[in-house]
């Protein structure tokens, strides 16, 4: 059932707490009251991220659980508040009810005891995976399970509404998510630990089987809900959380919404003084277009570690999205593409592979977890002020230098438009999609021939830059192969036929 209090009931629990004098300490984490399989027969699941479990290089399992417990609304306990986790806890023992997504090897002994817990992005108003999207690929190879949980109350309210699509499509869900609610989305800060602990728990609610003894819980958020993580990191660290990984992000999201105190009079970065790894980055876009600059530039620690990537884009869809199925509006599909002005740069897709250094990080995370080895330094782009500075060919200079970006073929831009000739129906989703994602200026031939005059040259460019990227802990083996391929069987530098090439290179 949907749990929603009453005016009258709220402000009677507020007074009682305000009469009763100090406020409380911190309650210990409660694990869930109940997890149940949601209801399959009221309508079809609503599954972020656009990484189908059947496309993953190993077979692995997806399953759907519906969440109840009860959580503490917290506010700040100064004006202004010293910071993120200065908080004191506000209304306590409020009912929710969410649900979370397990996405698990099929095998146990595939299994590696590291679970990812994403708190799914609310931007659009329905739930997204911009973390599961780019490394869905690498969790799969190194044996994760990935949990996703609902954690905003206007997600929420899409779901209860039967996820209607682009607003005039008929809903999908049904009644599936009719027993969704939470009252703030402050709450999500002690749901998120509840659902750490139980996994690592032996609760015959834990939505694991038995066979999946969980060592290591890591926590992340893209954007908004990177805010999140800082805010939770910061104020709700607990013993059973093993790592946070801050994904384009640099600002703590307000604790509640009962909370009037301006967070902004404070220092909004994340702690760095955690016992376990925190990292952050921050690509090209979230610098220039989301307006990021310097504001989140912290020192290293032992525990805590910063990035930039130029080139990278703050978008981390996938390209070949279906947007509209073929013969809705027209003859053929509408992919996200399709729906901006200029050729994409996304996260996933490239050409500038922010995924790669996700997945090399969040190895490094683990390591670092598992074994207490450091993680590979900070990189910072180069700046003068809170300008970026960009070399000859219009790219930033400094930063984790992808090949892409240290062998480039193109200039990199920051953002992206909407396509003109977009119906209004399409407009809202192809601002968001393409604004946060890049763009791609190719260079011209002359450009291109002067940069690489043979191909030998350019391969011999780009495996030096993977090489030196693989050494410094920032890429992997899988990855860099990828990339040594897609030099080697480009056209690049060669003006003469492919066939032709590889007769000769076979002679």
């Amino acid at each position: 059932m949907i749990h929603r209090l009453r005016p009258a009931v709220l402000l009677f629990v507020v007074a009682a707490w305000l009469v009763a004098g100090s406020a409380p300490t911190r309650a210990e984490v409660s694990l869930p009251t109940s997890v149940a399989p949601s209801p399959t027969e009221q309508g079809s699941i609503f599954s972020p991220g656009v990484r189908l479990t059947e496309d993953l290089p190993r077979p692995y399992v997806e399953e759907e659980f519906i969440v109840q417990g009860r959580a503490t609304i917290h506010i700040y306990a100064h004006d202004p508040p010293h910071g993120p986790a200065d908080t004191k806890p506000l209304i306590p023992n409020l009912p929710y009810t969410t649900r979370i997504i397990v996405r698990r090897p099929a095998d146990p002994a595939a299994f590696k005891g590291t679970v990812v817990v994403e708190w799914w992005n609310s931007t659009a108003g329905f739930d997204t995976a911009p973390v599961w999207d780019p490394s869905a690929e690498f969790f799969a190879r190194s044996g994760y399970v990935y949990v996703g949980f609902t954690n905003a109350k206007n997600t929420i309210d899409f779901l209860v509404a039967g996820c209607p699509r682009l607003g005039f499509l008929a809903p999908e869900c049904g009644t599936r998510y009719a027993g969704l609610g939470i009252y703030d989305n402050g709450m999500a800060y002690d749901i998120g630990n509840a659902i750490a602990k139980l996994l690592k728990s032996d609760s015959d609610q834990n939505p694991l089987p038995a066979e999946y003894q969980v060592e290591r819980v890591f926590h992340a958020g893209e954007s908004q809900q990177a805010g999140s993580i800082i805010t939770f990191a910061s104020a709700f660290h607990a013993d059973h959380n093993d790592g946070y990984f801050v994904q384009s992000g640099i600002n703590a999201r307000k604790i509640s919404g009962f909370s009037h105190i301006d967070l902004a009079q404070a220092d909004r970065r994340v702690r760095t003084d955690l016992p376990v790894p925190v990292y952050q980055l921050i690509t090209q876009t979230d610098f220039e277009v989301l307006g990021f600059g310097t504001a989140a530039r912290q020192t290293d620690t032992s525990t805590y570690r910063y990035y930039e990537v130029p080139g990278g884009s703050h978008s981390t869809v996938h390209k070949d999205i279906e947007v509209l199925p073929a013969g809705l509006f027209t003859e053929d599909a509408v992919f996200l593409e399709d729906l901006c002005g200029f050729p994409l740069n996304t996260t996933a897709d490239g050409p500038v592979f922010v995924s790669h250094v996700l997945n090399a990080l969040w190895a490094a995370m683990d390591r670092q977890a598992r074994r207490g080895v450091p993680p590979p330094s900070g990189r910072q782009m180069d700046t003068i002020g809170d300008e970026l500075v960009f070399d000859v060919l219009g790219n930033p200079t400094g930063g984790v230098r992808v090949p892409a970006v240290e062998v480039p073929l193109a200039k990199y831009i920051s953002g992206n438009v909407a396509a003109e000739s977009l119906p209004q129906f399409l407009a809202f989703i192809g601002g968001l999609a393409c604004g946060l994602s890049g763009s791609v200026e190719a260079f011209d031939e002359e450009t291109l021939d002067s940069l690489y005059p043979s191909h030998h040259r350019y391969v011999r460019d780009v495996l030096r830059a993977v090489h030196k990227l693989w050494r410094d802990r920032l890429l992997l083996p899988h990855d860099a192969w990828a990339i040594a391929w897609e030099a080697l069987i480009s056209d690049v530098g060669e003006r003469r036929p492919r066939h032709w090439r590889w007769r000769r290179h076979r002679d």
